[in-house]
């Protein structure tokens, strides 16, 4: 006999289903060993204060003529304290495409393995010493890093590590004309990756050398860490990056260490081309970044498939796959009914993994993430020689308001 009367315990929480996590970014810096951070060492920062005691302060960027301590304060102007941001120096000598390339594993890839896959995105910038050798406007070093970040993230998402690469686009040749179509690289469409070569102009004038002609990767960093998943970092109404009581981003320019006044039409191709800078828009005060532009061409298919052509799209399918992954990974290995006759899932089954997929897709529609998602459980899925569930899943991104178009006339009357 019982003396309880009702008993009601505390059910078991499976996934986060919210995806927490979304601004988790890390930076790969080219600079000296700092007084706090050997070379090759990550560390875990949530402020800017962080990285000046660890040695990374202004004046560290002055003594060493880089710009190491720039990114970070700019990552945290913008995302704001308490974003978790993983820091690496290495040494000044190495390349993009070596720290990318990573043949020993011990840059971007200990990086992120470090990290514990929790990055969303990664930010490689640069403090060369020596003279920039061009290939097609852009440094070759930055040319050739594009294939380079590709393939790291085709490693980091095959360790289910999927993100967004940002590479600083130093010393632009300053040749729109001629400078590489991003959106247009032979052989290759790098999808996970962005080229950012604008500056704050008045910032990079303190400078002298190489350091002059950098490019803000920091600025980009921090908006993407602070917007949303489908939110574009141009975004007119909320990524204004100026901050006048600091003079920081009053002069938009470019990496060539050109204003962008002095270079007008050229805008116009370079976003065409798929690069990432700061621009004006007449009437309203602040610099906002042009676009979310990827290395690739803009694609979509007879079934109106759409490619991940900006930062956005990338973001919102990483996001969704990652929370598929974690929703259904507790159900791998588990045992599941099949029709006696056929050898073939029953319906009921096919019912409770598509249930278990679309809740991710409907918590993400909650929170204005996507417009649509669905899953579908394929039917003749073999359980008993195969065991392998296949379902297919179909995602619906918000759309961009890239301009607003339309035609005026002046009547005489109505």
């Amino acid at each position: 006999m019982s003396i309880v009367g009702v008993e009601i315990t505390k059910g078991r929480i499976g996934a986060n289903t919210l995806g927490i996590g979304d601004g988790i970014s890390t930076i790969i810096i080219g600079a000296p060993a700092a007084s706090g951070l050997a070379l090759g060492v990550v560390k875990r920062l949530y402020s800017k204060k962080d990285a000046e005691d660890l040695g990374i302060t202004s004046d560290f960027d002055q003594t060493n003529n880089i710009n190491a301590h720039r990114h970070i304060s700019e990552f945290y102007r913008n995302a704001g304290d308490g974003n978790e941001l993983y820091v690496m120096l290495v040494d000044q000598a190495k390349t993009m495409v070596e720290i990318l390339e990573d043949t020993g594993g011990i840059y971007a890839k200990k990086l992120l393995s470090e990290a514990g896959g929790k990055v969303r995105q990664l930010a490689v910038a640069v403090n060369p010493t020596g003279a920039t050798t061009h290939l097609n406007g852009l440094p070759d070093d930055v040319y050739n890093a594009v294939a380079k970040a590709q393939g790291l993230y085709q490693w980091a998402d095959d360790h289910f590590m999927p993100l967004q690469i940002l590479l600083e686009g130093y010393d632009y040749a300053g040749n729109s004309a001629s400078v590489a179509d991003l959106r247009d690289l032979p052989n290759l469409k790098a999808d996970k990756v962005s080229v950012i070569i604008g500056q704050d102009w008045s910032y990079a004038e303190t400078k002298t050398g190489n350091a002059r002609k950098f490019a803000d990767v920091g600025s980009a960093l921090g908006v993407l860490s602070k917007a949303t998943v489908n939110q574009n970092i141009g975004d007119v109404e909320s990524f204004n990056i100026t901050d006048a009581t600091k003079n920081i981003w009053m002069v938009p320019g470019l990496s060539s260490h050109q204003k962008n006044t002095d270079d007008i039409d050229g805008l116009k191709t370079l976003d065409a081309k798929g690069y990432i800078f700061g621009i004006e828009y007449p009437g309203i005060p602040g610099v906002r970044f042009n676009d979310d532009h990827t290395a690739t061409p803009i694609i979509m298919d007879a079934d109106k498939n759409v490619n991940e052509y900006c930062i956005s799209f990338g973001r919102v399918h990483d996001k969704a796959r990652r929370l598929l992954r974690e929703t259904l990974l507790p159900k791998v290995k588990s045992s599941q009914p099949t029709n006696p006759k056929t050898g073939k899932i029953p319906p009921g089954v096919i019912k409770t993994f598509e249930n278990i997929a679309d809740s991710v897709f409907g918590d993400m529609q909650r929170r204005s993430e996507i417009s649509y998602g669905k899953a579908t459980v394929d039917p003749d899925s073999d359980l008993v020689v195969e065991r392998v569930l296949r379902i297919s899943f179909e995602i619906v991104p918000y759309g961009n308001v890239g301009k607003i178009s339309g035609t005026s006339n002046l009547k005489a009357k109505v």
